[in-house]
């Protein structure tokens, strides 16, 4: 008697184990397909278009112009979430979910902030920010990923802001080849100090160079300038 019963009670177990894991495999197959939803959505963005949201986050809201500094500071590009080749991370997709929750709506204007090499560029052969637009000239910060704005990016393409970075880089790398340079390579007068018309020769002839091989190497490489190229779909 006691072996039926100890026998009906596991099987009661069993069976309360068995629809315990359905439920969960029930609950996680839902939560892919809704994540399958989210990450079409962001796929297929491939326009610039706003959600209108009230109630947001004020450390998330940028302005046009903090976007596009943002952009020329740290050279990346600002375009449609479809153009982005990288893959989206589940916390990314999670928190677009969590904003759809909260307002009661389905979002579509989504963008992403990367490097150039990140995105489907139209004659195309990191990390990103992912951007919703709220209105005519603010973007809202999803869900941020990676580490593009790292200070050691700002300062290796600060030369690429403008060609007044341009020029003054240019100036800058030739005066400090300049000063580096040991006074007898300049001349063979061993009276000669530091300082003279030999040195100041040196220079503009080393400015002249530097300024040669940027021009070269820039039409070569098909250069832009970060100001120009923010939230361009064409590497040239």
């Amino acid at each position: 008697m006691d072996l039926r019963e100890d026998r009906r009670r596991l099987e009661r177990i069993l069976l309360g184990q068995e629809a315990a894991v359905n439920e969960v495999r029930t609950w996680l197959e839902e939560e892919d397909a809704a994540d399958a939803i989210v990450e079409a959505a962001i796929r297929s963005s491939t326009t610039v278009r706003t959600d209108r949201l009230q109630g947001l986050d004020p450390s998330r809201l940028f302005s046009g112009d903090a976007v596009r500094d943002l952009c020329v500071r740290y050279r990346l590009r600002l375009l449609p979430a479809g153009l982005y080749k990288g893959a989206l991370p589940r916390q990314a997709i999670g928190a677009v979910r969590a904003l759809e929750a909260a307002h009661q709506t389905v979002l579509h204007g989504f963008q992403i902030m990367a490097p150039a090499r990140r995105f489907k560029l139209c004659d195309a052969d990191g990390d990103p920010l992912l951007f919703v637009g709220v209105d005519e000239d603010r973007y809202y910060l999803v869900h941020r990923w990676g580490s593009d704005l790292s200070p050691w990016r700002a300062v290796l393409h600060w030369p690429l802001r403008s060609l007044l970075n341009l020029a003054l880089t240019v100036v800058a790398v030739a005066l400090l080849f300049t000063l580096l340079m040991p006074n007898g390579v300049l001349t063979r007068d061993p009276a000669a100090g530091w300082w003279g018309g030999h040195r100041l020769l040196f220079g503009f002839w080393t400015i002249w160079v530097v300024m040669a091989f940027t021009v070269q190497g820039w039409f070569a490489f098909h250069g832009r300038f970060s100001r120009e190229a923010w939230n361009s779909r064409t590497f040239n």
